[in-house]
């Protein structure tokens, strides 16, 4: 298991800048908080969808309202500090998606385009910090960062779902040993599913037992 890479100077600025002058929430914009009651119970909200092989797909939220929101803070506007209840969110998910015993979570493979534009590995970060809490509460979880993008791919915003799927259709590909299943595939956001189903489809290439996918938000 490989260490993060360092946070950017935004996302450090942005967390001593909340340590100064008082946070709004991420979600709503309520004063005072990173993140507030209300937006953090639309984070648990719960939405679920499933890969074309059925393979289960367990959102915390629908990619709408504050909980797209907060996801959005984190990724655009660099909302470093929001990143904790997103990581919370993800827990209680990934409880939901596999109830009990030893889980390991496998970060979709972050484009190094995306990487520099937000300061480090997001969704890395997010499996990590999830793991961590799943830890705390006494769960065997950790994190393997076991796939790599092996060819170019493009940014896939103005892409349709045919298009997305094409894009990344081979692009993952295992480096290393395979990790001791059961896995969950981590994300930060479930639209066409293309990106997570290249994914899945990757691990179990090498044989990889994959229980789901995990993520911040489903469109």
């Amino acid at each position: 298991m490989r260490s993060l890479p360092a946070p950017s100077v935004a996302s450090l600025w942005a967390s001593a800048a909340d340590l100064v002058w008082p946070a709004h929430c991420a979600g709503c914009g309520r004063a005072g908080v990173v993140c507030c009651r209300a937006c953090e119970r639309a984070l648990r909200a719960g939405a679920l969808t499933a890969l074309t092989d059925g393979t289960p797909v367990r959102g915390c939220a629908r990619h709408a309202g504050p909980a797209r929101q907060v996801l959005l803070a984190v990724k655009e506007r660099g909302r470093a500090e929001a990143r904790g209840p997103l990581a919370a969110a993800l827990a209680h998910a990934l409880d939901d998606l596999t109830p009990t015993g030893r889980v390991r979570l496998v970060p979709v493979p972050t484009r190094a385009a995306s990487r520099r534009a937000r300061g480090g590995d997001l969704v890395a970060d997010l499996a990590a910090r999830t793991a961590s809490r799943s830890r705390a509460r006494g769960r065997d979880a950790g994190v393997e960062r076991c796939l790599r993008v092996v060819r170019r791919v493009r940014d896939q915003t103005d892409l349709d779902a045919a298009g997305r799927r094409a894009n990344v259709a081979g692009a993952f590909a295992l480096v290393g040993p395979p990790p001791v299943g059961p896995v969950v595939v981590l994300d930060d956001v479930v639209t066409t599913t293309a990106t997570a189903g290249e994914a899945v489809r990757a691990l179990r290439a090498a044989g990889v037992r994959v229980s789901g996918v995990l993520t911040v938000t489903v469109a």
